[in-house]
Formats: structure tokens, C-alpha cells, sequence
């Protein structure tokens, strides 16, 4: 097999001696790369087979743009010789052997970087794109990972994601999204506030023993404590995809701001402020006093907060030290709140630069 590798895409080439194997109708149609949406034009560009100008009679053109590029994942390869790529669609997928670990470390390293180029040009193209609809938000960074997940037998296993961070939110989708359609219905969306970063680095994969690295977050929601653990191909992609979590988390507190949220104090109905830079504010539900404004009833600031706990259902404890514990009735689950104090409070740390 001959492979070249371009800017736009990967063509690969079948020899000759072994063309009339994929003679039949399950062979080279199958595999079904043959076309690619420009995001940016809007239009769709077939990929010619049987150029005039070329000395190659059989081939296919694999587009780079919107790809996923990834080793060892679902065929493992203890040699370390193979590389594979998976169409936008998920659909179809390329399996390239070369002939020693040094050649494959070579022809991915060529492809992943021409494709990360494209990425760069593809996020112009989408935000380009959706600065046309409503509640317009921002890609700042997208691409493909490897998400764990666990099969029917209850084995922890690989399945290939597209993630998504904009400027408050991160998402995710089975595939790759092209239209305004798509990139307004992602399979899950989690706000950044809500979530922090709770690993980065090496791991030792369950599936081969072999190191791999992966990054996981944790986000608080309605109905609990979510948790994802992705899976990247290189130092390079881990720091950035760690960076624009923790960054675009730090973001989002700092454009939000405060959030206020009905609770139940000493058996009275109240309303807790927590804003980015005065702290904590309880303010009674009903208005008594001529000002027609609510009753504060304690304020307290972030640097006095030594503890904070939750039973995971409705109660939130803060524990101010003198200014003494205070139990707070969220009547819900409390852990989306205790994830954005978390991310104020390490937004607050990283400005005053106390953290690389």
C-alpha cells in the first residue's frame, strides 16, 4: 500500500498485486470517504477518483478536516506500528499499518500536524457560521477524544467523542457537527462553572496495561456529580485541552459574577448571594423595612470560609470559623452550588497569581 499525505487529506494507494482483493462491492466503495462538507463555502466537493493525471488507478481520498486521528484504540497494537482514522460521521475507518513503531510515529506525527491546522481554520469557519443564530456562543477549541465508558459486560472500554469548550459551556456529540442543527443539539452540555478539571496526565490504560494520556472532569449538577475521563494522543493535546477547561472555568466566574439561590435558614425562607468578589450574602425572603429592600441577615467574606460540606441531597454546611458554622436548605441537590464556590474561589487564587 502507498499512502501520501497532504494539507487537505491522506490518499491511499493499493498495489497492484493485491488491487483484485478489493474488487468486490464491500471493497474500496465501502469505504465511503469519498465527499466532504466545506463549513465555511457550504459546499460539497466530491473527491475524484481515476484522475487523468494520475499514475494511481485505485484510490481514496481520506479528508483530514473534522477526522479523528488516534492510535491504539480500537485495535490494540503492542508494537506500536499502526495508526487509525475515523471519518466526521463516525461511520467509516482507516487502519494504516507501517512497517516499524519509528515510520508510524513519523506518518502520524505529519498527519496530526496538518490536521490541527485545519482544526484552527474549521473553528473560524464555525464560529463564522453560528454568528448568525441566536444565543450566539463562541467555540474557543474542538476536536476529537476517546471517552471512557464501560460495554455490556461492565468493561471499562474506548468510545470516540467530539468535545466542543465555548465561552461558557462545554459540549459533547457523537459526532461531528456541522450545521446550525447539530451544533444546537449536542449529546450532553455541561456549564464550566460548574466543572473543574480532576486529573491530567499518565494513566495506566485497563485495556493492555499500556500507559496512555487522559484528562477527567467533574461536574455538579441537578442531579449529582458527573464525571467524564478523557483520553488524548499527545503531551501536547492533554496541556491544551487541560488548559482550555481550567482557563474557560475561570472565565465563566469571572463574567458571571454571582449567583443567587433560594434556601431555608433557621427555618426561615431566605436568599443566598455569592457573588465573585463580596463573598457570601443571606438575605431574608420578605421585604421589612421601609426601604422595601431585603433584610440582610449575615455577610461573610470568602477568606473567612475554612470548610465547606454537603450531604449530596439538599443540606450545605459553611463553616466561617468565628462567624461559626451556618447550615443552609438548598431544597435540591446542593453540589452545583459547591462547584461553582470551588471555581470561584480557585479563579480568585489564579488572578492573584498564587498558581502556575
Amino acid at each position: 500500500m502507498g499512502v501520501k499525505c497532504k494539507l487537505h487529506g491522506l490518499t491511499v494507494k493499493y498495489l497492484r498485486e493485491v488491487t483484485p482483493y478489493f474488487r468486490k462491492a464491500t471493497g474500496l466503495n465501502d469505504l465511503g470517504w469519498g465527499q466532504h462538507t466545506n463549513i465555511g463555502a457550504g459546499d460539497t466537493s466530491p473527491i475524484k477518483e481515476n484522475h487523468p493525471q494520475s499514475p494511481w488507478k485505485e484510490k481514496k481520498t481520506i479528508p483530514l478536516k473534522m477526522c479523528y486521528l488516534c492510535r491504539n484504540l480500537t485495535m490494540p497494537d503492542a508494537d506500536n506500528r499502526t495508526l487509525e482514522m475515523h471519518s466526521p460521521d463516525g461511520k467509516s475507518s482507516c487502519i494504516i499499518r507501517a512497517e516499524d513503531a519509528s515510520s508510524a510515529d513519523s506518518w502520524y506525527n505529519a498527519i496530526h500536524t496538518n490536521a490541527a491546522l485545519l482544526t484552527i481554520q474549521t473553528i473560524a469557519e464555525v464560529n463564522k457560521l453560528l454568528s448568525t443564530g441566536p444565543n450566539v456562543q463562541q467555540v474557543k477549541h474542538m476536536g476529537w477524544l476517546a471517552e471512557q465508558v464501560h460495554n455490556e459486560q461492565g468493561n471499562p472500554t474506548w468510545k470516540p467523542v467530539f468535545m466542543a469548550v465555548t465561552a461558557t459551556d462545554f459540549l459533547l456529540f457523537d459526532t461531528a457537527p456541522w450545521s446550525k442543527e447539530e451544533w444546537a443539539t449536542p449529546a450532553q452540555t455541561h456549564p464550566l462553572i460548574c466543572t473543574r478539571l480532576v486529573h491530567s496526565g499518565k494513566q495506566i490504560s485497563p485495556l493492555g496495561g499500556n500507559a496512555i494520556l487522559t484528562f477527567g472532569t467533574r461536574t455538579g449538577s441537578k442531579q449529582g456529580v458527573e464525571a467524564h475521563m478523557f483520553r488524548v494522543e499527545s503531551q501536547r493535546d492533554l496541556s491544551q485541552w487541560s488548559r482550555t477547561v481550567v482557563q474557560g472555568a475561570h472565565a465563566a466566574a469571572a463574567h458571571v459574577k454571582e449567583v443567587n439561590v433560594a434556601v431555608v435558614w433557621q427555618r426561615q425562607e431566605c436568599k443566598l448571594n455569592m457573588h465573585y468578589d463580596s463573598g457570601f450574602m443571606l438575605y431574608s425572603a420578605n421585604t421589612e423595612n421601609d426601604s422595601n429592600k431585603p433584610n440582610l441577615l449575615w455577610h461573610q467574606p470568602f477568606e473567612k470560609l475554612r470548610m465547606s460540606a454537603d450531604d449530596g441531597h439538599r443540606l450545605l454546611w459553611l463553616d466561617f470559623g468565628d462567624g461559626g458554622e451556618q447550615e443552609l436548605d438548598l431544597q435540591s441537590c446542593p453540589k452545583p452550588l459547591v462547584f461553582i464556590l470551588h471555581t470561584f474561589l480557585s479563579s480568585k487564587v489564579s488572578r492573584l497569581g498564587l498558581v502556575a
